[in-house]
């Protein structure tokens, strides 16, 4: 019963994202830009419920958004690039299995000896990461930046594809870019608390009553 009842949450979390980002976040255009609710919460999915439920959120996603949104030039554009973009990132930023976990361990512990011994160079993001070689990111920095990466990916094919078809880039599309990964990181930061609580990430605690009985 479990799994179920969080695969309905899920899904109502797919549909709700889907609805605001199409029918209010017009709404909250800042200065032409749109940060995009879908990937803040496929980005939750993916760091609360693992690969499978951000897959099936993505492809609902996708195939909503082709029926809305189609390219007659580039047919099946939305239905294949949110599977695809968010299945990338879900690699990086899901939950790691035990196995992964040692492999990286051992990786930085190989990587240190090196470095001890004067043949590499330490980075500033070793120290960064060797803080937790042995555990995830935590899901509060993981979700704003996979939400923001999946973003810039899916802006970079649409640039992409417009400078395939003859029109000309300006600075302002950079800007616009910008723009929208970090309006839709901010969404993220907004929405991953209570999206997270509802999902069952924070159960609350209970009262103990062996105090009451004595």
């Amino acid at each position: 019963m479990k799994p179920l009842k969080r695969a309905l949450k899920v899904l109502l979390l797919t549909m709700a994202a889907y609805l605001v980002q199409v029918c209010v976040m017009r709404y909250f255009m800042v200065r032409s830009v749109v940060g995009s609710v879908v990937f803040a919460v496929l980005a939750i999915i993916v760091v609360s419920c693992g690969k499978k439920y951000a897959f099936c959120s993505s492809c609902i996603i996708g195939m909503m958004m082709e029926c809305m949104m189609a390219n007659s030039n580039v047919p099946s554009l939305y239905v294949i690039a949110y599977p695809a973009i968010t299945m990338l990132f879900a690699q990086t930023f899901a939950d790691m299995t035990d196995r992964q976990l040692e492999q990286r361990r051992l990786a930085y512990e190989r990587r240190q000896v090196r470095i001890s011994q004067g043949r590499g160079k330490k980075h500033w993001w070793y120290s960064f990461m060797l803080r937790y070689r042995d555990t995830d990111l935590p899901p509060t920095v993981r979700i704003p930046l996979c939400a923001g990466l999946m973003d810039l990916a899916l802006n970079l094919v649409l640039i992409a594809y417009m400078y395939l078809i003859g029109e000309e880039l300006i600075l302002i599309h950079l800007f616009r870019l910008a723009g929208s990964v970090l309006y839709t990181m901010g969404l993220a930061v907004v929405l991953m608390l209570p999206c997270r609580k509802m999902l069952g990430m924070y159960p609350r605690r209970r009262r103990e009553q062996g105090g009451e009985n004595a």
